[in-house]
């Protein structure tokens, strides 16, 4: 098994509550990756399209404006973000809010509350494979 190098990678959180991107902030700047924030989908938008960051999460609530599945939509569609992988992290828990997540082009989709080191390995992985 080879032991894993650490991706530099520049990671956009999007959610409209501050202390759920205070912690991700925390948690994520521990592996050395630099975090971007937006508190809603418009400002998501703008960041991504200006920045490019290697891999974005989003929360599905965000009014006003996108909500995340609207702004994972929109990702996908141009051009110039459509590879970027998207993290759908969000409260809504049922079947069919993953169907509506996946089906917008999240490349996962974790529910609140979720561990540290599961958002870490869940980061890790993806960015592994990218």
């Amino acid at each position: 098994m080879s032991a894993y190098h650490p991706v530099m990678a520049t990671l956009l959180v999007a959610d409209d509550l501050v202390p759920i991107r205070q912690m991700v902030r925390i948690t994520l700047s521990t592996q050395g990756w630099t975090i971007l924030e937006a508190k809603n989908g418009t400002e998501a938008l703008d960041i991504a399209r200006s920045q490019k960051p290697n891999l974005i999460l989003l929360d599905v609530d965000m009014g006003p404006g996108p909500n995340g599945f609207e702004v994972c939509k929109m990702l996908k569609a141009d051009a110039a973000t459509k590879e970027i992988p998207i993290v759908m992290l969000t409260a809504h828990e049922s079947d069919s809010d993953r169907a509506i997540g996946m089906a917008a082009g999240a490349t996962q989709y974790l529910t609140k509350p979720f561990g540290p080191l599961e958002l870490i390995d869940t980061i890790r992985g993806i960015l592994a494979h990218n």
